[in-house]
């Protein structure tokens, strides 16, 4: 599992293998990190040379040997609060170069888990309530990592979920969540995609596909109509 979180976090599968045995180790040679690992000598000498390049490894040397370690865990988020530096200072720059004229986009297409991200965001930022056409419940599923930073900031911002879920197993496992309510839909009306609608826009997701598709209309006219259908189903439901 450690693994997987390090691959996330922007190690490579041979790196999270050395970065782990020297954690779990200490300070230690690199029979035992070959060992550990499982990998060739050639590969672990190329990792440690990275990671020592990115600050997460040291090493000393004692009688001609060296002898390495890892450094905190805490320094994998050193290189994300360094690009974010970057990033936060450039963005002034970035934002004169940008065309004030440009063509205004009233619909989006995203592909895959970054495109349900992208849309949960633009939740956050329309700052109102959400209702949940076929709420299935699948993004606490798919997106274990982001939703629970997701979850606390619509907590905080008092957002409420407002859904129709698609079967009676769903709605009894999330509304016990905060700020969630709901009924469920007739068994004939359940489809596989789901129709989220808050502030001005309306996303819709497609989960029939591997990779889930989401269809975003930044519109407060198509939005307003897909809350006033959404409230004469919700009366009808049970």
């Amino acid at each position: 599992m450690e693994i997987k979180e390090l691959e996330k976090a922007g190690l490579t599968k041979n790196q999270s293998l050395v970065y782990l045995s020297l954690l779990k180790r200490g300070s230690t040679g690199t029979q035992n990190i070959i060992k550990d690992s499982g990998l060739h000598r050639s590969r672990v000498y190329d990792s440690l040379e990275i990671l020592i390049k990115m600050g997460l490894v040291s090493y000393v040397i004692k009688g001609f040997k060296k002898y390495f370690q890892a450094s905190s865990p805490e320094n994998l988020l050193k290189d994300i609060d360094e690009k974010r530096m970057v990033i936060e200072n450039l963005l002034p720059k970035l934002k004169q170069l940008e065309n004030t004229e440009k063509e205004e986009i009233n619909a989006s297409i995203y592909k895959g888990k970054e495109g349900l991200k992208t849309i949960h965001l633009e939740m956050l930022k329309e700052n109102g309530d959400i209702y949940v056409l076929n709420a299935k419940g699948l993004i606490f599923e798919e997106l274990p990592y982001f939703i629970p930073n997701f979850e606390k900031e619509r907590i905080k911002k008092r957002i409420k979920f407002i859904c129709l879920f698609d079967n009676e197993n769903i709605k009894n496992k999330l509304i016990k969540k905060p700020l969630f309510k709901g009924k469920v839909l007739p068994k004939d009306i359940v489809s596989n995609s789901v129709v989220n609608i808050f502030g001005n826009k309306v996303a819709i997701v497609l989960w029939k596909e591997k990779y889930p598709t989401g269809f975003m209309i930044n519109n407060k006219e198509i939005a307003d109509s897909f809350r006033k259908w959404f409230k004469l189903i919700y009366k009808f439901s049970k």
